[in-house]
């Protein structure tokens, strides 16, 4: 054994000698070689490593803003149909053309939406309003996500290309408008159509958004941004056992994230883990009292809510 090991040494010597050897010979190999090797080590130290600290610094602001554009899209998809497709029905990622068909007949630009859609002024949108400001949303998102078209990759500038040239963009406004032709006098406005007449364009963009969320969640969601997108979707799709799996790697990662604690605690209950549930939303409140209010209101089983404030009073 000793004597191939010195012979593989011996012979390694010999070929590296024998290129060393070249390369002095050569008037074009080595200062070619050394060129390049230099060239590298530049390339190296004063590109690659600032682009990656200039991408390290950016990505946050990246994440933030492809979620804003994700968030305000499905929510337009939700509220234009009234809610008749649900959040969690669009996450599901599966609905087909004759579904949001469905969903959007009987709704119109001026029907109210009388949930949690209030306007600063106090008052209720309505559909043409609401999808109005958030098409505005994404497009300002858009224009400020672009600022930063070098650190992006060809696939989410392809993505968000194909969301800016869905046809709500173009034609959203004008048609909600609504103003018009004159003509001899008088006012002639098209006939009133529900919003079903927006089938093919609602799911263009609901698709793009599809392919967007999932290209976002791979690429460019930090590994805890992506556990916690995951953990309230399972936690509101009712999908206890997948949101107690979630949120327990969060707090593997973060154990004082008061989020995870908070749906860790709450899918153990819902999952009738009630002791476990309870023990985590105790723990949860003496570390964040303020969330006193917020379990309260969002912890629905009785016996659970007792225990967890019984040794609080």
């Amino acid at each position: 054994m000793k004597n191939l090991i010195k012979s593989s040494i011996a012979n390694l010597s010999k070929w590296l000698s024998s290129i060393q050897v070249f390369l002095k010979k050569s008037i074009f190999w080595y200062p070619l070689i050394l060129s390049l090797l230099s060239a590298s080590i530049y390339y190296y130290f004063f590109t690659v490593i600032p682009q990656q600290k200039a991408l390290n610094k950016i990505k946050p602001q990246i994440e933030y803003l492809s979620d804003n554009i994700l968030r305000d899209g499905m929510f337009i998809v939700t509220e234009m149909t009234h809610r008749n497709i649900s959040q969690n029905q669009y996450y599901d990622g599966v609905l087909t053309v004759n579904e949001i068909e469905k969903a959007l007949e009987g709704n119109f630009f001026d029907t109210s939406l009388s949930y949690a859609c209030i306007k600063k002024n106090g008052e209720q949108y309505n559909i043409g309003e609401f999808v109005t400001e958030h098409l505005s949303f994404i497009s300002s998102n858009i224009d400020l996500l672009l600022r930063y078209i070098i650190y992006l990759d060809p696939e989410q500038i392809k993505l968000i290309n194909e969301l800016q040239r869905n046809l709500l963009f173009r034609v959203w406004n004008n048609a909600y408008s609504d103003v018009g032709i004159k003509l001899d006098g008088k006012i002639y406005k098209p006939v009133r159509r529900d919003l079903s007449l927006y089938k093919i364009a609602v799911f263009e963009f609901y698709t793009t958004l599809q392919k967007l969320e999932l290209y976002v969640d791979q690429n460019c969601y930090s590994k805890l941004k992506s556990l916690q997108t995951k953990a309230e979707r399972a936690y509101f799709s009712q999908k206890y056992k997948l949101a107690i799996k979630y949120n327990q790697k969060i707090l593997d990662i973060n154990k004082n994230n008061k989020e995870a604690q908070f749906y860790l605690g709450a899918s153990l209950i819902n999952d009738q883990q009630i002791i476990k549930g309870v023990e985590i939303l105790k723990n949860t409140l003496k570390l964040y009292p303020d969330q006193e209010q917020f379990i309260k209101s969002n912890i629905a089983n009785d016996y659970a809510k007792r225990k967890i404030f019984e040794d609080s009073k």
